[in-house]
């Protein structure tokens, strides 16, 4: 079931939207399911939609020297910006489903033609843009934690959701630590 009630709430968090604006979104609202590990947006590729994740988990990851190195997670009622797709410069990211997991699509053609005619929508992606940006920089934080117990803490304390529910490896590697590290880690032990 398409639940765009909690889209457009999530929309609305941002910034209160008229029940015009509301409708001209939903117009072309897609469902895209995927079942866990499955990618579907690789560098190199243009991402054509904003996302709703309705539900599941969904991870944001670069090439490594060896693997992938996770790089975001999002989770139920959170909004995807794939990097590039306002610009439309191809992704350098991946991004893929943790678990099993629903999501809304907003195509970009839609978007593009939707602010065409009101201008006033502008100011909500410029807002999408900052709280994306704003991630980024919680990111960069954690990166700049000195120690791997630092960062543990980090996501604890700011992102709990993910010690619950994503694989220990991928946490691993978000963290820039070992698997074996990221185990003495979640176990309490000294590393």
């Amino acid at each position: 079931m398409t639940d765009t009630a909690t889209f457009m709430q999530r929309l609305n968090k941002t910034k209160l939207l008229p029940v015009r604006m509301t409708n001209l979104m939903m117009e072309s609202l897609r469902v895209n399911r995927f079942e866990a590990h499955e990618t579907f947006l690789s560098p190199g590729n243009y991402a054509g939609s904003i996302y709703f994740i309705q539900s599941g988990l969904v991870r944001g990851a670069i090439e490594g020297s060896s693997e992938k190195i996770t790089t975001w997670f999002k989770q139920e009622g959170d909004i995807i910006l794939p990097s590039g797709i306002f610009t439309q410069l191809p992704s350098e990211e991946y991004i893929a489903a943790v678990a099993k997991t629903t999501l809304l699509a907003l195509p970009f053609k839609h978007i593009q033609n939707i602010i065409t005619a009101n201008a006033e929508l502008m100011e909500l992606f410029v807002l999408l843009l900052s709280e994306n940006n704003n991630e980024a920089h919680s990111r960069e934080k954690l990166l700049r934690l000195p120690s791997a117990k630092d960062r543990y803490n980090f996501i604890s304390q700011n992102q709990d959701f993910v010690l619950k529910r994503v694989p220990h490896y991928l946490i691993a590697s978000y963290l820039n630590v070992t698997k074996e590290t990221f185990s003495r880690l979640h176990k309490g032990l000294d590393y």
